[in-house]
Formats: C-alpha cells, structure tokens, sequence
C-alpha cells in the first residue's frame, strides 16, 4: 500500500476493455510529511471518487485490481483504496 496524492486524471483514447467505466487518476507517492518522492507519478484505478489534491492509499495488488475489474488478463495493477480525510479534529 502507498501513500499518495492525486495529481491529474488520465485519459485514453483507446484502452482495454476491462477497463471501461473506471475512472484513471495519476498518483505521486509521497512520505508522511506529504513530501514528493522522486518516483514517477503513475496511474490507479478509481473507486471511491477521489479528486485532484486528495491524499489517497493506493494498493500495487495487480491479483486484486484484475479482481476488481473482472479480467484476469487486464493490465490493470494499481487501485485506489481509500481516500484520507484530511480534517483537523
């Protein structure tokens, strides 16, 4: 599981089938701090609606994205797993 922050939305033109109807968000990880690390943002499926600036856990469970997508030959890996509510208490 990573942390992460959505920093865009990806689009395709073309994609595979399994995954029509999932909305893609472009994921930077960063440390706790909310910090950037130097690794490329890449790209998760959406299943909660989380927006752009919305700290995020992201899981890597390729199993478990193909899971949700019902395709077990999808090149789906990474998928949002809970948005982080960031309200003071």
């Amino acid at each position: 599981m990573l942390l992460c922050r959505i920093v865009g939305r990806a689009v395709a033109t073309h994609s595979h089938p399994s995954l029509d109807g999932f909305k893609m968000l472009l994921c930077q990880q960063e440390d706790a701090d909310g910090t950037p690390l130097d690794d490329p943002p890449f790209v998760a499926i959406d299943l909660f609606g989380a927006g752009v600036h919305q700290r995020v856990f992201v899981s890597t469970d390729g199993i478990g994205a193909r899971g949700i997508v019902r395709d077990e030959h999808s090149p789906v890996r990474c998928f949002v797993q809970g948005v982080i509510d960031d309200q003071q208490p």
